[in-house]
């Protein structure tokens, strides 16, 4: 290995190939070793992103680092890019992959496959992509609306360096995962293979490799049907790291780089005096070790600002706000916020149903200009949204792992389109779910349905495991990120107007769920008119009382008839009765309440259990103790009963809701 390589920490993977003209055999030869004519073929993929990608995996890509490695490599090359470029992540949706044709036309590029993400700004701008690329695009299996290869682009290249003649084919698979246009079509992507390998091989080539955007499962599938084909350059299976696969004993391979352009994959192509071709590979890494080339770093930053000013363009008008929840409701129940994110989903990909992660959502939309920084802060992880078949069992089951966990607020909460269902928070976890329709029908246990959801909760994200037998459609490879798709909605739609629908009904209260322990109280309360909620499934257990509604709350439990004339009795109607009663006003209140509701006395104790009592007015001490002794309260830590501190709606209910049954 070139001591310029190794300074950038290229890993290199040990197996070296070596096979005659059409025949596999293993020899192991290191990339430099032999000092016959060599060539190296260097391809990576997946760029959505000019800049380096930051996230929690590190830091990777950017075209400025691609091309120091480029540069690096001695010798003669080929430099291969196997498709996707445009659409993929908001940059690439704002500047439809020009910026990127701009980059790799200095790297430079010299051969390129399209990637089905191509296509997402249409036919015309892929055309026009085609028309500024000083690099060739091939396709052996896209064809246009004549029935010739699409943009007039050749079916395959041949490309001779030191005497060695490679061939090279590009197929790209899932069109249906992009815009539909019938100036575009995909060809059976074997069937077209097979076609240009014959073609290749009256080329008397020395190696044939394909460039493919498709799974790897597919490629392993081309593989055993076109035997001539040696190696594969597919498109990412991560985002962290890259695959190499062998078949056949490993006398074929098949590589997939790291996804955003996160590593190069370099196969290193020796001819002998016999015709005997050896290959060997390594793996470059593009992360923060390689320093940038300063014309192409130059280049990405003015993009970046570029991309800064285009995020606040409108896109749509609100007609209305959209919150997510100043007390997280998307994570409990159903938000319009919520509804317009799922119907996204399922607008694009056609579904029958659509699951949205209440916990995703992390901002509001304000009435007015919706812009595409107001969609990135909605949605700011940038997950992928798949598509996948899932039966009826499966999805009852990811309806109850939502709401298993409504009383911690949990995120994976499921905002919907295209189904409804009730959930009862009374009920035991696993037991809540009831009634859920789709398409206004009754669900159907063993029917299959299409779903799009994101691929964090496809994958088992938010123990939403039950998909692990669903059978995907349009995985995260060839899937659009969540706030292109909300993006890509709120301009189809222009002018938005989204309201709650009742697609979730919620019975009880999510944050007051069977196992609190003042729930016996709060629903005995609200089920007879005494207390009511804090808005559609929530009570807010936590959140205070004024005196106002304290006195009213109390007089009622004894009357049937709110009256806060209570404190007047008490002495204490000069107060303000907007003010948070505290605890100590609470204790005097119940105890009130206590000798009205039985007739009898409330008993002194001779000893207070409250350390902390002394500060109390007597009176208020004096009820505090005996509604102890009576186990009618207790402080809020051992020996403490917090006097000053406001009594919150819990506290009351279950005070109140002990005298009334004493």
């Amino acid at each position: 290995m070139n001591k310029t390589a190794r300074s950038f920490g290229i890993a290199l993977l040990a197996v070296g190939l070596a096979f005659p003209a059409w025949i596999g055999s293993i020899s192991s030869v290191r990339a430099e070793a032999s000092g016959s004519p060599s060539v190296s073929l260097l391809y990576f993929n997946d760029g959505h992103e000019i800049s380096p990608v930051t996230d929690k995996l590190g830091t990777r890509g950017g075209v400025a680092r691609v091309k120091t490695l480029v540069d690096s490599v001695p010798g003669e090359k080929i430099v291969a890019f196997g498709g996707d470029l445009g659409g993929g992540t908001l940059f690439g949706g704002v500047f439809k992959g020009h910026p990127m044709v701009e980059a790799f036309n200095r790297l430079p590029v010299d051969v390129a496959n399209f990637g089905q993400h191509d296509f997402d700004a249409g036919v015309p701008n892929t055309l026009e992509l085609i028309k500024n690329s000083r690099f060739q695009w091939i396709s052996s299996n896209l064809i246009g609306s004549d029935g010739k290869p699409f943009g007039q682009v050749p079916e395959y290249v041949v490309m001779e360096k030191q005497g060695i003649r490679i061939g090279i084919l590009g197929l790209t698979s899932a069109m249906e995962t992009t815009m539909r246009d019938e100036r575009v079509k995909s060809l059976n992507v074997i069937e077209s293979a097979q076609k240009a390998v014959d073609k290749l091989k009256q080329s008397k080539v020395d190696l044939i490799v394909a460039l493919t955007q498709e799974p790897v499962a597919d490629d392993k599938a081309l593989l055993a049907a076109v035997p001539d084909i040696r190696a594969v350059f597919t498109e990412e299976e991560a985002e962290e790291k890259s695959f190499v696969h062998e078949v056949d004993g490993g006398s074929r391979l098949i590589f997939s780089p790291q996804g955003n352009m996160g590593s190069i994959i370099r196969l290193v192509v020796n001819k002998e005096t016999d015709g005997t071709v050896r290959l060997s590979h390594e793996i470059l890494k593009v992360d923060e070790a390689v320093q940038e080339d300063k014309p192409l770093a130059e280049l990405a930053a003015g993009y970046q600002t570029k991309l800064d000013a285009e995020l606040g363009k409108k896109v749509a008008s609100l007609a209305a706000d959209l919150p997510y929840g100043d007390n997280h409701e998307s994570r409990f129940r159903e938000m319009a916020i919520g509804n317009w994110i799922a119907d996204a989903y399922r607008d694009y990909y056609g579904t029958d149903i659509a699951f949205a992660n209440g916990g995703g959502i992390r901002a509001s939309a304000k009435k007015g200009d919706f812009t595409l920084k107001d969609a990135k802060s909605i949605l700011p992880f940038g997950n992928k949204i798949v598509k996948v078949e899932a039966t009826g069992e499966m999805v009852l089951a990811a309806l109850e792992n939502g709401v298993s966990g409504v009383e911690k607020l949990a995120g994976g909460f499921l905002q919907v389109s295209g189904i409804a269902y009730e959930y009862d928070a009374d009920k035991p976890s696993g037991q809540r779910v009831r009634n859920v329709r789709i398409g206004g029908q009754p669900i159907d246990k063993d029917a299959v349905y299409t779903l799009a959801l994101s691929n964090y909760m496809f994958t088992g994200g938010d123990n939403y495991t039950m998909f692990a037998k669903a059978k995907p459609l349009v995985g995260a490879g060839e899937a659009l990120t969540d706030f292109e798709l909300l993006a890509a909605y709120a301009s189809k739609q222009k002018q938005i107007l989204v309201q709650p629908e009742g697609r979730i009904v919620v019975q009880g209260f999510a944050d007051v769920p069977s196992g609190h322990w003042a729930h016996a109280a709060v629903k005995g309360l609200t089920g007879t008119g005494v207390m009511s909620g804090a808005g559609e499934g929530r009570f807010a257990p936590n959140a205070g009382l004024s005196r106002q509604e304290a006195g009213e709350m109390v007089s009622k439990a004894l009357s049937g008839e709110a009256n806060a004339s209570v404190w007047n009795k008490l002495g204490l109607g000069g107060a303000d009765m907007a003010a948070p009663v505290v605890r100590q006003e609470l204790a005097l209140l119940a105890k009130w309440l206590y000798e009205n509701k039985t007739g009898k006395t409330l008993p002194v104790a001779a000893k207070s259990p409250f350390a902390d009592d002394a500060a109390m007015p007597d009176g208020m001490k004096v009820a505090a103790a005996g509604l102890a002794q009576l186990g009618l309260v207790e402080g809020r830590q051992p020996n403490q009963f917090a006097p000053k501190e406001p009594a919150t709606r819990a506290e009351v209910a279950h005070l109140v809701w002990n005298i009334l049954h004493k």
